[in-house]
């Protein structure tokens, strides 16, 4: 049996299929990759559209879904508010706090369908790369309503829904089930040996953030270093 058939088959045993984040091998392989990579397309593409966000938002407090290890708090120009990330990986939080933590940065361990913030906690919230891996986005949007401040400012970077197809080949070993997708993700540096990412259309994702309060202000495709093609999106809006 390959090294690779043995981590999937031991997710697999130990349950972290709705989320293999949350499992060690993933989550190792998860900083491996974006620790690993250097003026790639997070450095060209991700982060300059995270910071001129926060530039022009200027919150008083930040709260990044989904945080990982912690990289993106260390990626937002020169903001000098408070910044609270959420991440349901324990490893990848502990990692976020050896390499980031600092006076004005708290990473803590939740999820998106149920913050662990009260309401109306922050000025501005972001998800990079978060949306896609969530199967109930009305659950998300309601609670990233809950804890945005009364005209709060939001920005989401997920997948193009237009290039799912394009989006899939970059998977191996996949399964289908409906608008779920699971495979062996071919992510830079280190690929993912298991991940997760479901096919809304923007019409559910944009129907998800109306039911919730919450008005998209801008939508921008670009490409992420894939000769081209439109894989990303980043949505801008208030509440």
């Amino acid at each position: 049996m390959s090294i690779e058939n043995s981590l999937e088959n031991k997710i697999e045993q130990q349950g972290f299929e709705e989320n293999p984040f949350e499992h060690e091998i993933v989550s190792r392989e998860w900083i491996s990759s974006v620790e690993g990579e250097k003026d790639m397309a997070r450095d060209k593409e991700i982060y300059p559209r995270l910071s001129k966000w926060i530039k022009e938002v200027n919150p008083k407090v930040v709260v990044e879904i989904g945080s990982g290890q912690g990289i993106c708090s260390d990626r937002m120009a020169k903001y000098n508010g408070k910044y609270i990330g959420i991440e349901p990986s324990k490893i990848l939080t502990e990692r976020a706090v050896e390499l980031y933590k600092n006076e004005k940065r708290d990473f803590m361990l939740g999820n998106a369908y149920s913050l662990p913030l009260p309401d109306e906690c922050c000025d501005a919230s972001f998800a990079i790369n978060v949306w896609f891996h969530l199967e109930n986005i009305n659950q998300a949007a309601k609670e990233l309503t809950r804890i945005l401040k009364p005209a709060g400012k939001f920005m989401i970077i997920t997948v193009n829904p237009d290039e799912y197809e394009g989006w899939i080949k970059s998977y191996d070993n996949i399964e289908e089930n409906g608008k779920k997708i699971i495979g062996k993700a071919n992510t830079p540096i280190t690929p993912l040996t298991r991940n997760t990412f479901y096919k809304h259309s923007m019409k559910e994702i944009d129907e998800s953030f109306k039911e919730n309060g919450l008005i998209i202000n801008s939508i921008e495709p670009f490409d992420f270093g894939n000769g081209g093609t439109k894989y990303f999106m980043q949505i801008i809006g208030t509440k």
